[in-house]
């Protein structure tokens, strides 16, 4: 299954969820996961402990492109598979959006490799970008990590407008679920409660129970090239991405 992690904002645990939701597929249920990183940002890459100064041209984008195959770019980790990014993947973006396949380019590619996957985990940019469109084409779900807060709740409404357009175009790609993140009951408590609330009358099912609190250990786990369960088993972060991975697994697996 292809899992793309998406919110057309940034600072909301895109990439944090990304990792972690991989992590527990390979750790609590043996999956075999592939990462992508689609973010020029390379938040991700970084996240495992790799720089971009080991990536050079072995990055998505030149995979994307088809000027590298998959064997050169794929970097193998303790957790699963990456398909690194570097900064160099923005300047790549018009010359994949000008292929004849786009905006299917990487939901063909994976067709030749998705064999060796149970999960494949996308991350995507805090935009409405390219990449996000090549995402979303290739998942069979997206995951909609929601920070309490006005703003974020307000581009939450306008992500799910501009997915639902392009099921359009790829019928098989669905809403997978909302999850609140960066929660923390000590500060407007009230606030981040209401947009819960809301968000929970809004999607019914599809806003998972569980909410991924404030966590230091979870930046120190990124800080340090690790995901949170090899970082911090213990932690809060660590309860919270393990609980919410069983939601979504029953889920999919309903």
């Amino acid at each position: 299954m292809t899992i793309s992690v998406v919110n057309n904002k940034g600072g909301v645990g895109k990439t944090t969820s990304t990792q972690n939701l991989g992590a527990a597929f390979q750790k609590f249920a043996n999956a075999r996961v592939l990462f992508i990183d689609l973010d020029g940002q390379a938040s991700l890459t970084r996240c495992f402990g790799v720089q971009e100064s080991q990536v050079g041209k072995n990055h998505v984008g030149n995979y994307l492109s088809g000027e590298f195959p998959f064997e050169s770019i794929v970097i193998n980790t303790a957790i699963g598979d990456l398909l690194p990014s570097a900064a160099e993947l923005n300047s790549k973006e018009d010359a994949i959006k000008a292929s004849p396949v786009f905006p299917f380019n990487l939901k063909l590619l994976l067709e030749k490799v998705k064999k060796n996957y149970d999960y494949i985990m996308i991350d995507c940019p805090p935009t409405l970008s390219g990449m996000t469109r090549v995402a979303l084409i290739a998942c069979d779900i997206y995951l909609v990590p929601l920070q309490a807060e006005f703003l974020s709740y307000e581009g939450l409404r306008n992500f799910l407008n501009y997915s639902s357009e392009l099921q359009l175009i790829s019928p098989q790609t669905k809403l997978g679920g909302v999850f609140a993140t960066r929660y923390n009951p000590r500060i407007n408590k009230k606030l981040s409660n209401d947009i819960i609330e809301a968000t929970k009358q809004q999607l019914g099912s599809s806003f998972f129970t569980t909410t991924i609190r404030d966590n230091i250990a979870i930046s120190e786990a990124q800080a340090n090239g690790k995901d949170i369960f090899s970082y911090s088993p213990e932690s809060n972060g660590a309860m919270d991405y393990y609980q919410l991975t069983k939601e979504i697994l029953k889920s999919i697996n309903n």
